[in-house]
């Protein structure tokens, strides 16, 4: 990570002038915070594939007859959700501040350049928030595994198994619903069609609190589809939508953005793991006035029963 201020230096000069700059003058970027996973229910597990049975167990009532009459078998199949160990890696010479209007970001009564302020600041203010931004729009949802080429720093994209890669997979080998909508969702038909999905999810889930999970246009689109359809509603709350006599929620994720998916599960059917509670504040070293910025974890998002998954994707 280079610190870059040729505009900077064009604009203000290539010398410092303490008047009176602080971080306050220092504008960062609007970030995505991180979203996805706080609809997920939160595992800890030491280790980086998290192994479970579903139990099935069959049919079991029958007729009354004297003679005993064994029925009923018990199957245990297997489910396994992967955790990725993902990592970031900076590396920068705080001296670069100095010659430039950034040279409040300096300390020169200290010797280790890790404790300039310019390396706290890009820490708080920058780095995590990039993290969590890296992780929701390009890793929840979008990210399909790729090993590491060595030497080469990766993607996010290829950090992690993200929720899309579930979807297809569970579709392709049919352990999750897959449902055929009889079209597309479009601004003009978003409260019917997903209404449609919703009625597609077996009744007998009727009682178990779910949510239905998709892009924030389509959320949006079932708004006004609504508003428009069936007018003003005092009562709706559209921070809090549910789908009419249903205990079905509705969500839009920063992460589905441009997905044309729609998917729903039992609200703790959706897990996300991680090796520990939280995330280790990243290690901080200094070498011949430079200074790297390292952090690892380990975190993974997966469904307890893929059979209570329900997808429908459209072109």
């Amino acid at each position: 990570m280079s610190i870059v201020k040729t505009d900077l230096v064009t604009q203000f000069g290539g010398h410092y002038i303490p008047e009176g700059q602080n971080e306050k003058r220092l504008l960062s970027a609007l970030r995505q915070k991180s979203v996805t996973t706080s609809y997920a229910k939160p595992l800890i597990y030491d280790g980086d594939t998290y192994r479970f049975s579903n139990v099935v167990l069959g049919e079991i009532v029958q007729q009354f007859q004297k003679k005993f009459t064994p029925k009923g078998d018990v199957e245990f199949k297997p489910n396994k959700i992967v955790l990725r160990n993902l990592k970031i890696d900076l590396a920068l010479y705080p001296d670069d501040v100095k010659a430039s209007w950034l040279g409040f970001l300096e300390n020169v009564n200290e010797q280790e350049r890790a404790k300039w302020p310019i390396v706290r600041f890009m820490l708080e203010n920058e780095v995590l928030p990039q993290l969590k931004q890296d992780l929701e729009l390009k890793g929840y949802f979008k990210g399909a595994y790729v090993a590491p080429t060595s030497g080469t720093a990766g993607s996010t994209v290829q950090a992690i198994d993200g929720v899309k890669t579930l979807l297809d997979a569970g579709i392709a080998d049919s352990s999750m619903q897959n449902v055929a909508l009889s079209a597309a969702i479009t601004p003009a038909n978003a409260f019917d069609i997903v209404e449609e999905f919703v009625d597609n999810i077996d009744s007998l889930l009727d009682g178990v609190k779910k949510r239905v999970y998709m892009n924030e246009k389509v959320l949006r689109w079932y708004h006004r589809d609504k508003r428009n359809t069936h007018g003003v509603d005092v009562n709706y709350d559209p921070n809090k939508p549910t789908v009419d006599f249903t205990n079905v929620e509705l969500v839009g994720l920063p992460s589905m953005a441009n997905e044309n998916y729609i998917w729903a599960t039992p609200v703790d059917n959706f897990l996300y793991i991680r090796r520990v509670n939280g995330m280790k504040k990243p290690r901080i070293e200094e070498s011949q006035r430079e200074v790297f910025l390292m952090a690892d974890w380990w975190e993974g998002l997966g469904f307890g029963h893929n059979e209570l998954v329900y997808v429908a994707k459209w072109v």
